[in-house]
């Protein structure tokens, strides 16, 4: 169950480059404490979308509120969210602790409280035992579970997840949804995931979102009742 307080809100969002239609008239809502997908195939704006409201790239047209703030704000928007990317780059010969450490006082905080926050951050994503190790040594899904730790380091009230289970196997990618549906409710955080896989969405999402074509096809309750949709957007 969520809060019942809405996180991110998009207002016919649409987006162009060189005449190229990317997002049309897109409008959905998310919220806090809850997982919400954004399912499509390749091509489908779901990235786009993710930069728009993470302040990257202005909407051609409409308008969001992340946390509150609007496109005027991006900056206020930018302390509430935490981002994980569909491909993170990360230092091989850093250690997990000092680079969550580096990330906590980017955003301000003091060093002894930065490196208290990460210890406690790469608990929970059940990397302790290896905050000593450089990264160049993590496996990929200890590499997704570090990226889920960074963006969580500022205490944000959403996240966006960008297909944070790319190139995993069955086994890790089982792991990460389960660790991202318990912090979305441990924390009353608005998580927004992108992905093409609807076993993914079915599995920990509350609610999905389908684009196709730049354009918003479902918008409900992420039960069983998507797969039909899914299969005409993808077929």
């Amino acid at each position: 169950m969520h809060s019942g307080q809405p996180a991110i809100v998009c207002t016919s969002i649409s987006k162009t480059y060189q005449g190229q239609t990317a997002l049309a008239d897109v409008s959905f809502t998310a919220y806090a404490g809850q997982v919400t997908g954004l399912l499509g195939p390749n091509g489908a704006g779901k990235t786009t979308l993710i930069r728009i409201v993470t302040t990257i790239v202005k909407p051609s047209a409409g308008t969001y509120q992340v946390a509150g703030f609007g496109p005027d704000q991006a900056i206020d928007i930018r302390a509430r969210i935490g981002v994980m990317p569909e491909s993170a780059g990360y230092p091989k010969r850093t250690r997990a602790i000092d680079l969550l450490t580096y990330h906590g006082r980017l955003y301000g905080a003091p060093a002894d409280e930065a490196r208290a926050n990460a210890m406690e951050m790469l608990m929970a994503v059940g990397l302790a035992d290896r905050r000593t190790d450089r990264i160049g040594t993590y496996s990929r899904g200890m590499r997704q579970r570090l990226g889920l730790a960074r963006a969580l380091m500022n205490n944000p009230r959403v996240v966006f997840l960008d297909e944070p289970t790319l190139g995993l196997d069955p086994a890790g990618q089982q792991g990460i949804l389960e660790l991202i549906d318990e912090l979305a409710a441990q924390r009353d955080v608005a998580v927004l995931l992108t992905s093409h896989l609807l076993a993914e969405i079915q599995g920990i999402c509350d609610r999905a979102v389908i684009l196709d074509h730049g354009r918003v096809v479902f918008d409900a309750e992420a039960t069983q009742g998507l797969s039909e949709i899914f299969h005409k957007v993808t077929t």
